[in-house]
């Protein structure tokens, strides 16, 4: 299975004269590993800064990893994602935890029965990432700076393009397939969590970092966010879509783990965030509530706005922070937030 120009640039929403050029993916038809070929999402926005430096790493990752570093929701994972589905690259995914040990990656003895005999029989049962470097996909490992730095020093061979030795199978070497790479999200630098925000993850080993190309992925910016939202609810008023959008940026300027973030002397900040996803979610919702509040002369909530709000980010909250983030979008919508039980209106003596 190899690379070959079939894709138009215009699938990663390239315009202009280069829509037109092709770029490396896989064959459409008789693809052995169809079935691990992410599910497009034609709505989805590639930034030129992010998908050049992947599409580059997938083509040709000269022996290196890759590393995604970000806050939360910023579309790390997404964009591996997206591009693979586009180039048809089969992909594997893991979500790293702080008890994950080699066997749950690379494989372990198991238990399996004879389909014919029904006879219990003692095999090796390969893992993720032995079969991401015998087929040749893409193994993602999500959440990476969770992992205990011990088995992420463990996998440094394999992380420079080396071979996996599986002692317990009989010592199987697994030389990597020229398609096998190796990427991992993560929202620390590796060094440990200096927000209080991400907890349970662990500093990692420099050596394990020295075999990564490193990527940072900031949140959109309005303009892109826009283009996301419009494209899923062509429906929705440009304006309204592009208040929520400036009452997303409001609460990310206040998060914490937000890199970009600069708060105020004295300011605590907030520990949750609005992701484009969240964003999306709130704009759903939002939408069917007030819709159907224009038709129910009864419809329960006054604020259908600060309802949706609710339940795509603030329920989640204590109430202090709720009140903030409200009282956030209550500033940018102005007159067409009115009656939120959560940020009650001023009644003058």
């Amino acid at each position: 299975m190899n690379l070959s120009s079939c894709v138009p640039m215009s699938a990663y929403g390239v315009t202009g004269t280069n829509a037109d050029t092709m770029s490396p993916a896989f064959a459409a038809e008789n693809h052995p590993l169809l079935d691990l070929v992410p599910k497009h999402n034609a709505q989805f926005l590639f930034r030129t800064e992010l998908r050049m430096p992947v599409m580059n790493f997938l083509t040709a990752s000269g022996g290196d990893s890759l590393a995604l570093v970000g806050p939360t929701g910023a579309g790390k994972t997404s964009v591996v994602e997206q591009i693979a589905a586009r180039m048809r690259y089969p992909l594997r995914k893991v979500n790293a935890h702080s008890r994950m040990e080699m066997p749950e990656l690379i494989g372990q003895m198991s238990l399996q029965c004879d389909p014919v005999t029904g006879d219990q029989q003692t095999v090796f049962a390969h893992g993720p990432l032995a079969l991401a470097m015998k087929e040749g996909s893409i193994f993602l490992l999500d959440e990476a700076d969770f992992l205990d730095p011990a088995v992420m020093a463990g996998l440094n061979a394999v992380l420079e393009g080396g071979a996996l030795v599986l002692a317990e199978n009989r010592g199987e070497v697994i030389v990597p397939h020229p398609n096998f790479r190796f990427i991992i999200t993560c929202n620390t630098r590796g060094q440990g969590d200096e927000t209080g925000l991400y907890t349970g993850t662990l500093s990692q080993n420099l050596a394990s970092w020295d075999r990564y190309r490193m990527l940072e992925v900031s949140y959109l910016s309005k303009e892109e966010e826009l283009a996301v939202l419009q494209a899923t609810l062509p429906q929705v008023d440009a304006t309204i879509l592009s208040t929520m959008i400036d009452v997303a940026n409001g609460v990310r300027q206040q998060f914490i783990g937000n890199p970009d973030q600069a708060l105020k002397a004295g300011q605590s900040g907030l520990t949750v965030t609005f992701s484009t996803r969240t964003l999306l979610r709130w704009a759903r919702i939002a939408t069917t509530y007030s819709t159907a509040a224009s038709k129910q002369a009864n419809f329960p909530f006054a604020c259908p706005l600060a309802q949706a709000l609710r339940e795509a980010l603030t329920n989640r909250t204590d109430k202090p922070m709720r009140l903030v983030i409200h009282t956030i979008a209550k500033d940018k919508f102005g007159a067409a937030w009115a009656n939120d039980p959560v940020v009650p209106s001023v009644v003058k003596p």
